[in-house]
């Protein structure tokens, strides 16, 4: 009897986009875009997936995804919404609280360390990433946060994929999801690729509370 699935169908669907995004594969993004819908995924959970892909694959890539994953759109009547009210202070208070939630006690270690690398980027990380695009409604944090693992672990990021595996779970996500959400980036990144990832998270992500 095959083992009961961690993620919903909706968010299996999002993830696996999450990786045709990073993987580059037009017709990849197409597929996985009808795929979510057909699986539950709404479309404005869809619209965030993609966007919010450009804080990890880069605006050329978020862009090419959209292109590739906007008739989908179009045949579900989901044109995008407007753009959101530019609120700087807004998006430092909601990223600070939601990195906070995101690294727990590694929160102040994490700042440091970006503050030492650059102290531009690590201001962006805050406002930009978790402020204005990770804080956005449409698609739960732990949503967010699995789709993340799918892109990190395509693109190798093993670094930040052990923090994203450990955040997942922070919010609300378990072991379970983050495994799951690694094993559904094989057909883009390969066995060899989610053997790594499965060996680099392994034992970092102690499920909420424990």
């Amino acid at each position: 009897m095959p083992a009961e699935a961690a993620l919903a169908r909706a968010d299996a669907g999002l993830v696996a986009l999450s990786a045709a995004i990073a993987g580059g594969d037009a017709g990849s993004v197409a597929a996985g875009a009808e795929d979510a819908i057909h699986g539950g995924a709404t479309p404005a959970a869809l619209y965030e997936t993609l966007l919010q892909s450009y804080l990890f694959v880069g605006f050329p890539r978020a862009i090419e995804a959209l292109f590739a994953a906007g008739p989908v759109l179009k045949r579900h009547a989901a044109a995008p919404p407007a753009a959101g009210r530019v609120d700087p202070e807004g998006w430092a208070e909601s990223g600070e609280a939601l990195c906070r939630r995101v690294y727990g006690r590694n929160y102040e270690k994490l700042v440091e360390t970006m503050r030492g690398l650059s102290p531009d980027l690590a201001s962006w990380m805050i406002l930009e990433g978790y402020g204005k695009t990770l804080s956005r409604p449409g698609l739960s944090v732990t949503t967010r946060e699995y789709c993340v693992v799918a892109i990190l672990t395509t693109t190798r990021m093993w670094r930040q994929l052990r923090s994203h595996a450990i955040g997942a779970v922070h919010v609300g996500g378990t072991r379970a999801g983050v495994r799951e959400s690694i094993e559904l980036c094989r057909p883009v990144a390969g066995a060899g690729t989610v053997r790594e990832a499965l060996r680099i998270t392994r034992g970092e992500a102690p499920d909420a509370g424990g």
